[in-house]
């Protein structure tokens, strides 16, 4: 009986293969699907402010080696989708708005589409960049604009080598990746649920809010404020410098340093856990507030920890 069930289920996937797939010359299925190539390009002067919105693609922007736009949509999409299929590249005034539009809507049946948009910007100091996306990958990588608003629904983030005054970065589910990123203000991070990891990122302020998901932060300048739901949350320093505050619902905190800190004053709040300091030096007691309290030299630095259930380690990298 198993057997002849393997076979049913073989039988089936071969029909569907053969009702809605053929295979392309590199070997892969097209499941009908036909190539998209679109291509537009505009002229960089006098733009001053980027507004970028996009359905269910990835996306892609990184300088241009010119003074020109270019928007590049290529892949492949079900022959109704690619017939109406539009990008969009358009200036108004000192304003570029970036679009792709597919006047489908709502339809009933097999739709598949595999979108990937490149835009290339000239280099250039921008007022504004603004992303508005559905779902796919975001990669973003050396530009410089005086602020940030970046918000999509659900695929991976991943910003490179940006400069800006104030960032703002929502993502519905995915995981989020900041390296060497700047703000002379702030960085916001807002997550419902993946991870979050920044490398060499700095700002006057970091915040962080992850519904379910961990957050590490590697080489941080900033003060930092981070709460998840649930997951661990790990600080890798070369020192203790800035003040922060670390809350999880579920996890554990991990405060790493190149040396021993000089001077900080680490509280540590939890309904169940552990404080771990791995240091030979560092005064440990207890406040009239019930909090574990960890102390090197004077204590200049405040750092408030709370972990719903979780232990805090405090060490070396």
């Amino acid at each position: 009986m198993r057997n002849w069930i393997v076979v049913a289920l073989i039988l089936l996937v071969v029909g569907l293969i053969g009702a809605f797939g053929t295979f392309r010359k590199d070997g892969a299925l097209s499941f009908g699907t036909e190539k998209v190539a679109q291509e537009q390009t505009v002229a960089g002067d006098g733009i001053e402010e980027v507004e970028i919105h996009t359905g269910s693609l990835d996306l892609t922007v990184v300088p241009s080696s010119s003074n020109e736009v270019k928007a590049e949509l290529t892949g492949r999409a079900s022959k109704k989708y690619r017939d109406k299929l539009k990008l969009q590249l358009e200036k108004e005034g000192n304003v570029l708005r970036v679009s792709v539009e597919d006047g489908v809507g709502f339809a009933i049946g097999i739709n598949i589409r595999n979108l990937d948009l490149r835009l290339e910007l000239p280099e250039q100091q921008y007022r504004k960049l603004m992303l508005d996306a559905g779902s796919g990958d975001i990669d973003i990588a050396q530009l410089n604009a005086d602020h940030i608003d970046l918000h999509s629904g659900s695929g991976d983030m991943t910003l490179k080598k940006l400069n800006s005054q104030s960032i703002e970065a929502e993502i519905s589910s995915g995981n989020m990746s900041f390296a060497d990123v700047t703000a002379a203000d702030l960085i916001a991070v807002d997550a419902g649920s993946g991870n979050v990891s920044t490398e060499g990122v700095k700002a006057k302020k970091i915040t962080v809010d992850v519904g379910s998901g961990d957050v590490e932060l590697e080489d941080a300048v900033a003060e930092l404020q981070i709460e998840t739901n649930s997951g661990d949350i790990d600080l890798i320093l070369k020192a203790l410098e800035q003040p922060a505050e670390l809350e999880t619902g579920s996890g554990d905190v991990s405060i790493l340093t190149d040396e021993q800190p000089a001077s900080a004053r680490i509280t540590f709040s939890h309904g169940s856990g552990d404080l771990d300091n791995e240091w030979d030096g560092g005064e440990q007691s207890t406040d009239k507030d019930d909090r574990d309290v960890l102390l090197f030299g004077s204590g200049s630095i405040p750092l408030h920890i709370h972990t719903g259930s979780g232990d805090l380690t405090v060490g070396a990298k």
